[in-house]
Formats: C-alpha cells, sequence, structure tokens
C-alpha cells in the first residue's frame, strides 16, 4: 500500500472510528432528558438505538419499571475535518542538440497534482425526553418495559452500565 494511501486510511479510521457519547439531564423526579450522539460509521440509527437503551437503563437505573417517550429529536451535521494529503509528481524529458555551448535544448516537463480532496464527516444526534413509571402508576399499561428493551442480560447491563457503543 503507498504511503498516501495508508495516511488516507489511517485519518479515516480516526475519524469514522470515533466514540458515542450519552449524557442525561433530570427535569423532576420521573422525567429525564437522554442525549446521544453516535460515531459517523453508525449513522442515525446507531444514535437512536443509543438514547433507546439508555433511556431504559436510566428507567431501571432510577428505580422505575417502564417509561414512555414524549418527545424526541434527530441531528445530523456534517462539518469538514480536515483534507487528504496533497503530493506532486513532476516528470521531465529533453534533447540537447549541437556539440558545444551554442547547442539547442528542447524539453518539456510535466507536473500532476494529486489529494487534497476534503474529508466530510457526519455527526449524528438524538434527545428523547422520557417519563418513567412504576408498574402501579396510571398510564404504566401503556408504557415500554424497560426490562425487556435493554433484553435477556438486562442485570448484566445494569451492573456495567447502557456502554457507549451503537449497536
Amino acid at each position: 500500500m503507498s504511503k498516501e494511501k495508508s495516511q488516507i486510511l489511517l485519518m479515516l479510521l480516526l475519524v469514522l472510528g470515533g466514540c458515542t457519547s450519552s449524557s442525561v439531564m433530570d427535569l423532576d423526579a420521573n422525567t429525564v432528558q437522554v442525549s446521544a450522539a453516535s460515531a459517523p460509521i453508525c449513522g442515525p440509527s446507531g444514535a437512536q438505538k443509543l438514547a433507546i437503551k439508555n433511556a431504559a437503563y436510566q428507567t431501571l437505573k432510577r428505580g422505575f419499571d417502564k417509561y414512555v417517550i414524549l418527545n424526541g429529536r434527530a441531528t445530523s451535521q456534517q462539518r469538514l475535518t480536515g483534507f487528504t494529503p496533497r503530493y506532486a509528481n513532476t516528470t521531465s524529458s529533453g534533447q540537447y542538440y549541437g556539440n558545444d555551448s551554442m547547442g539547442t535544448y528542447t524539453g518539456s516537463s510535466n507536473t500532476v497534482i494529486t489529494g487534497g480532496q476534503p474529508i466530510v464527516v457526519t455527526a449524528h444526534g438524538q434527545d428523547v425526553t422520557v417519563r418513567m413509571f412504576h408498574n402501579s402508576d396510571p398510564g404504566a399499561e401503556n408504557a415500554v418495559d424497560a426490562k425487556r428493551v435493554l433484553g435477556p442480560d438486562w442485570q448484566k447491563i445494569m451492573a456495567k452500565g447502557p456502554g457507549i457503543t451503537c449497536t
């Protein structure tokens, strides 16, 4: 692999392989806002999955059983993170006619510049406002079961935390 291709691949892996993040803000005793951002490679659905998983985790962590999403907002932003490296390659050819210093030189040169393409990354985010319920609360019959969302290993997830992957 050429040096140029290796550098481009390394830059793309660093940009695309970025992490995900999530934060939670308390709005009242049984309502939180979960914000999630995913690596570009995860796409919008990765941010959504991360937000939903964190909503279920926060519901159980706070002693509730179920939740309802009151509203949500997805975002996607494109940003320029840099440019690929630029390389110049010059080739020359020529011919000298004559046998003294007064001879004639004819020739040409050609310079080819490659690289310099922009690297654009799209970041994805998802915000959800979550109302949490105990099983016995009015409205719980229509709410989503947090344990079901986390799956059969919900206890392991509760012990470790919701994680930061978009899968």
